[in-house]
């Protein structure tokens, strides 16, 4: 008896669970959006996007949504369009049973900016991605300036680890795997804040602490020329002071040569 008992509660309790989804199911595709909340979930340290871009993103797309029916509305669509933006890292769109649409964002985060020869300007973040300029906000970086001729064009898709391996887009390459590892080394990302490319392509470092410029030459063996500039600086300009030199060579192996004020 017993049994019985708790095979019709348990029948009773898996009816009353289908009633209830068929309920919510109804009520879901007859609802329409009524709001939309959208989430950037970075912009306190990455002020590229506000919430006006992504309305007028799907704006301009023609995207519709308010007073639509929720089962109605294409997500993936809708993240895809929006992805298209470059400076957008990742987009989860989803919808609730009060008729709200929910978009929550990432931002791409740049650490390095060029300025070419002409002028024209844009960021690398980490994962190698080209960025454009904002003329909203401007994150505190490394600048690289000097002979560079950019060999892409500025707002389309492109990313340095798809560059070929001619002259311009080599030294692309080389300008971002020397950013970058300055970038992930803590004294090198706190000391160094400009790069100037001179006209054979080599590379000069100028520093936030002392008047000296360093004469970087090509990436090759960067790794290394970088580790006996830290040994300069922790075994010489700690102890004779960091006004002594104006230039500071890393070109040559296994020595550092330096020009005096």
């Amino acid at each position: 008896m017993k049994v019985l008992k708790k095979i019709a509660i348990w029948t009773m309790t898996i009816v009353y669970l289908l009633l209830i989804a068929g309920f919510v199911s109804n009520k879901y595709e007859s609802q329409l959006c009524n709001g939309i909340e959208i989430t950037i979930i970075d912009s306190l340290n990455s002020g590229f996007l506000l919430e006006e871009d992504i309305l007028k993103i799907l704006e301009n797309n023609n995207i519709h949504y308010l007073g639509e029916p929720l089962y109605g509305i294409d997500l993936i669509k809708l993240e895809k369009t929006i992805l298209s933006n470059q400076i957008v890292k990742d987009c989860r769109a989803y919808t609730s049973a009060n008729g709200m649409l929910y978009i929550d964002i990432s931002q791409r985060e740049p650490f390095v900016r060029i300025i070419d020869m002409n002028g024209n300007g844009y960021y690398i973040d980490v994962e190698g991605n080209i960025l454009s300029l904002s003329p909203r906000f401007t994150p505190h970086v490394l600048v690289v300036n000097g002979y560079i001729k950019t060999p892409f064009a500025i707002g389309s898709a492109v990313n340095v680890n798809n560059l070929a391996d001619n002259r311009y887009e080599k030294l692309i390459k080389s300008i971002y795997t020397l950013s970058l590892y300055i970038f992930q080394h803590e004294l090198w990302n706190s000391q160094f804040v400009q790069m100037y490319v001179n006209k054979s392509g080599e590379m000069e470092l100028i520093p936030r602490v002392g008047p000296h410029i360093i004469l970087f030459g090509t990436l090759e063996n960067y790794s290394e020329k970088l580790d006996k500039l830290e040994i300069f600086y922790k075994e010489g300009l700690n102890i004779i002071g960091w006004n002594q030199y104006v230039k500071i060579n890393l070109k040559y192996k296994d020595q550092v040569v330096c020009t005096k004020i």
